[in-house]
């Protein structure tokens, strides 16, 4: 802990006579506050305490230890030392001197037991494990879509690595061989759902969808009733015709989750990614937050929030290839 540091935050401190000290109870120990303000506090680390038990305190989520690390430009701290935490995100824009931070959003579809499938959407069991040990292994956050939409509120600020899971439609391969493998990382994802194929000969049951909603791994969102195009279309012989059947495929489906499952959706994707104006408008008069395309890219938190950017996982990317669409961090010069 610097004193320029403290000064930057409008903080006073006196080892002798602290300007502000608690005592305060949390896991692993008790931490010793010694100086604060609305902004930021400095806690001194007891024994038997580490960074996660700091941020698990005072930010209500040990994944987000990431922020007091970052603050303090720490990996680990001891006993002892003065760390101060970002009781408000310090950069909730995430944008810095040479470019900005990103959060690449994964869409899957399919998945196989065996080799690979002849439907390039089917990836292999053995495929989503590699890639998941992956973004274990290399320190990447895996975070639910509920906290990317924190992000670009700018609530919250990206983390260095972050990203998002995401599988469409519902097919029965995600209770199957998916979820056994997010449970084994505990990686959040979310099922974008057209309730139309529940049932269906290899979609999920409701049954399996309340299972997985009820886990604290899988979120059930909207894919539209039908999964047909939300571009105009053939039959929409008209604007008339086809503003109902928008709003038929958004509430419709909005109706059977909510029956079923006892949710509200607030995400949805768009079926083959296609959207309009008056689309994201119902939407929005739907209490709908955000909304994905299958449009190649990653999300910086000054992105539009009804136009988020997926890149679709086919059964024969290979592991360089799914590295490439791990965007964290684009380089530019903005000083």
């Amino acid at each position: 802990m610097t004193r320029a540091l403290l000064i930057l935050f409008g903080l006073t401190l006196s080892l002798a006579t602290p300007s502000y000290s608690l005592a305060l109870g949390i896991p692993g120990g008790k931490a010793k506050e010694i100086a604060g303000n609305k902004n930021i506090i400095v806690v001194r680390l007891q024994s038997q305490q580490n960074i996660e038990d700091l941020a698990q305190k005072y930010l209500k989520d040990s994944n987000q230890a990431w922020q007091i690390r970052e603050l303090n430009n720490v990996t680990t701290a001891v006993p002892g030392q003065l760390l101060a935490i970002p009781l408000k995100p310090t950069n909730p824009v995430s944008v810095y001197p040479d470019g900005y931070r990103t959060v690449p959003i994964l869409c899957y579809h399919q998945f196989s037991s065996g080799a690979r499938a002849s439907n390039q959407l089917a990836v292999s069991a053995q495929d989503f494990e590699q890639q998941m040990a992956y973004l274990a292994e290399n320190n990447f956050q895996v975070i639910p879509f509920s906290q990317l939409e924190e992000m670009l509120s700018l609530k919250l600020p990206i983390p260095p690595k972050a990203v998002v899971l995401t599988i469409d439609d519902g097919y029965r391969s995600i209770y199957n061989i998916a979820y056994p493998i997010l449970k084994k990382y505990r990686f959040p994802a979310t099922v974008f759902l057209y309730t139309d194929f529940v049932g269906g000969s290899a979609a999920l049951t409701w049954s399996q969808l309340k299972e997985l909603q009820n886990s604290d791994i899988i979120d059930i969102q909207s894919h539209t009733k039908t999964h047909t195009s939300l571009a105009t279309i053939p039959e929409d012989i008209d604007n008339t015709v086809y503003q109902s059947r928008i709003r038929n495929e958004i509430s419709r489906a909005d109706q059977s989750l909510r029956k079923n499952l006892g949710v509200k959706p607030r995400y949805l994707a768009y079926p083959y990614g296609d959207s309009s104006s008056y689309v994201i408008d119902t939407l929005k008069q739907s209490n709908y937050s955000l909304a994905v395309t299958v449009n190649r890219g990653s999300n910086p938190s000054f992105s539009a929030p009804y136009l988020l950017r997926r890149t679709m996982i086919y059964n024969n990317h290979t592991l360089n290839d799914f590295k490439s669409f791990l965007t964290h961090y684009v380089k530019k010069d903005l000083q």
